[in-house]
């Protein structure tokens, strides 16, 4: 803590002593104008035009040289303040231009000749003094940069101040005026240096240019004490060469560096910068040392994952097709090394010709454009995300079986595609049990539905007294075993759906039909089982009269039967199930809403599944297969359409349908169920 305390203080002395030295090299000219002012000979003169001359045009030819220096940093940055230096060294050198131009006519008008010194310092500060006042604002844009119409617009506004200074150099004023310039002049200068300090800008170019200014400053001054070709004329011409070249430096030190006056650092600042940005890259050195160490456990990760999935064939490839990663299961399944394979081959070694060829007529017609080869496999991930289809694979030894195969379009985090991944499934067993269970379900449907429907048809002949009269107590129990037999069946039926639609069995004969009258007919069909169970079937048709929908008129007057049923069902006695119907523009809308305990939330994810049931228990208050809604969602999507519902607990359920309509012209009229 000494040590860093001890460092503090060298390093603030240091400063304080370069800054003292700073102050006392500025103000020399202070110093050699007080020593002429109080001992200088005022018979001494000099007056060698010529080599005040030579003077004029070596300070015009380099205002001339800096101002377009200045303007090149400008167009590089687009700093503010650049443009005004140029501007200001550019109206130098027009107005001193005629200070030259007149140094001839000093004997016959003096002020022809004087008058254009102070005028030009004055127009060069004023410009600095604006521009200091656009430090640090906003950089200019750079379309709007180029801009050197400008200059043209300054050149007629400098040419405009020559005439003006030329006309009053003729009048009494001009000795007045030359000491109003001058005092101006000085002023100007002063309050530039102010700003300076006051906005604490402390780049070390614009410490030249506080500098410079403070050179002008007592250019001016050492002008207010002098008389043409004295000592301190001379003097005060030598004191502001000495500031215009400090700022010459200034601006050409900005053009060789980063050509702007706010972004040339001090050795301090700079040694700051380089420490910042040693951290910095130091903390990013050490960022890729851990993202490359994570990368490598990831790569340890991906190739222990891989290797684990033994059941699953995981493939890889590059844009082109050819593979880049085959895994275990991969070999295991086709009987292949990934060595044979990486690098040299695409996945259509291992897939049949004629199904691929098939596979790709279907997406030409698809995409209105041929697709073949490797787009087969990879182009519907590519607008999807992935795919997942059925396919056959070949293996090594020739043999074939199925799998499913999901594929995935791997992309970069700007979205170009980098890849492709294949994830296959063997399915030969799933589809062995599948096979297997549909026989089983079609011979035993087969086989129960011939002896009850000759079970149901006896029993109720029994029941409608054909073998003479019954008894009440005995067709109490005909009755209940009618309703049960009838509920084996409607078992039966639900079992052969739902194999039929696995199975891709299930075929629909799709035309227009009216939807009013399917709803009125399953609505009488149920109407004793609403009556029974004492509930109010309501149907509201709205302004659908006439409207026409695209379905098989069985399947719909069966996804409304399941749909109104279980509405029945889960009502209690004495509440009300409403059917309504809404159409819209391109399709109609079939609500039933109950008034039961609703859907809870538990269950609402399997809701149309298929054997699923909100009460699974034993002790279950309603019957029921689990089957209903899983037929009603595959028949609706069959049929084009769409089917979910809304439900709050305790509350009651509403289950709809929509199905694309066709409206037919018909006048609406009232409607009787």
């Amino acid at each position: 803590m000494r040590t860093h305390n001890s460092r503090d203080a060298v390093v603030s002395l240091s400063a304080l002593y370069a800054t003292a030295i700073t102050i006392f090299l500025s103000f020399i000219p202070s110093f050699s104008i007080g020593y002429l002012y109080f001992f200088q000979d005022p018979q001494l003169r000099f007056t060698s035009h010529l080599g005040h001359e030579i003077a004029i045009m070596v300070a015009l030819c380099q205002s001339a040289f800096i101002a377009w220096i200045a303007w090149r940093c400008f167009q590089y940055s687009g700093e503010r303040f650049l443009r005004w230096l140029a501007w200001g060294f550019w109206g130098f050198t027009i107005i001193y231009a005629c200070h030259g131009i007149f140094t001839r006519m000093a004997s016959t008008n003096i002020w022809q000749f004087v008058l254009y010194g102070p005028a030009s310092r004055l127009t060069m500060v004023s410009c600095f003094f604006v521009g200091l006042l656009m430090y640090e604002r906003p950089n200019i844009a750079l379309n709007s940069r180029a801009g050197y119409q400008q200059w043209l617009i300054w050149l007629v506004v400098f040419l405009s101040i020559n005439i003006l200074v030329f006309n009053l150099a003729e009048s009494s004023w001009a000795p007045r005026l030359q000491r109003a310039l001058e005092i101006c002049s000085l002023a100007v200068s002063l309050f530039c240096i102010f700003i300076v300090i006051k906005r604490g800008i402390g780049s070390p170019l614009m410490t030249i240019f506080t500098v410079s200014l403070l050179f002008f400053a007592q250019s001016s001054a050492a002008f207010l004490l002098s008389a043409p070709w004295n000592h301190i004329w001379w003097l005060a011409h030598v004191i502001f060469a000495i500031g215009f070249i400090i700022l010459s430096y200034g601006v050409i030190r900005a053009f060789l560096t980063t050509r702007s006056f706010a972004l040339v650092f001090s050795q301090e600042e700079l040694m700051a910068r380089v420490g910042v940005e040693k951290e910095r890259a130091e903390k990013a050195l050490g960022e890729m040392q851990l993202a490359h160490w994570e990368l490598g456990a990831t790569n340890d990760l991906l190739q222990s994952v891989l290797a684990a999935a033994s059941e699953f064939g995981i493939i890889a490839t590059d844009t082109s097709g050819v593979i880049t990663i085959f895994n275990s299961g991969a070999e295991r399944m086709l009987g292949y090394q990934a060595g044979d394979l990486i690098g040299q081959h695409t996945p259509a070694l291992f897939h049949v010709e004629g199904e691929v060829a098939a596979r790709g007529k279907e997406l030409s017609e698809e995409f209105g454009r041929p697709v073949s080869g490797f787009k087969v496999f990879v182009l519907k991930s590519e607008y999807e995300g992935k795919e997942a289809r059925e396919w056959t694979y070949v293996h090594k030894d020739g043999h074939r079986f199925p799998v499913i195969l999901v594929v995935t379009t791997m992309r970069s985090t700007s979205g170009k595609i980098t890849g492709y991944l294949g994830i296959a499934e063997n399915i030969t067993e799933r589809k062995r049990l599948a096979n297997i269970k549909s026989e089983f379900l079609a011979t035993v449907s087969h086989e129960l539905r011939t002896p009850l429907t000759s079970i149901s048809g006896s029993l109720e002949l029994i029941a409608g007294g054909a073998l003479g009269p019954v008894p009440e107590a005995i067709a109490q129990m005909l009755n209940i075993a009618g309703k049960n037999s009838q509920r084996l069946k409607l078992l039966i039926d639900d079992l052969l759906d739902i194999e039929k639609i696995t199975a891709g069995q299930l075929n629909f004969n799709l035309t227009w039909q009216p939807l009013l009258p399917l709803i009125t007919q399953t609505i009488e069909t149920l109407s004793h089982y609403g009556a029974e169970k004492k509930i109010n079937v309501v149907f509201h048709s709205g302004d659908c009269v006439g409207t026409e929908v695209r379905v098989e008129a069985l399947r719909l007057q069966q996804v409304i039967t399941n749909l109104l049923s279980n509405a029945i069902k889960f009502s209690p006695k004495g509440s009300t199930v409403e059917v309504s119907v809404k159409a819209s523009t391109d399709k109609v809308r079939v609500e039933v809403a109950d008034q039961g305990s609703g859907i809870p939330l538990s269950f609402r994810g399997a809701i149309f599944q298929r054997f699923s049931q909100a009460d699974s228990s034993d002790t279950r208050k309603q019957g029921g297969s689990g089957l209903g809604l899983a037929i009603t969602h595959e028949l609706i999507e069959h049929m084009e359409g769409w089917i979910g519902y809304e439900s709050v607990p305790g509350d009651g359920a509403t289950f709809w349908f929509e199905l694309p309509l066709k409206k037919t012209e018909v006048p609406a009229g009232p409607l009787t169920v």
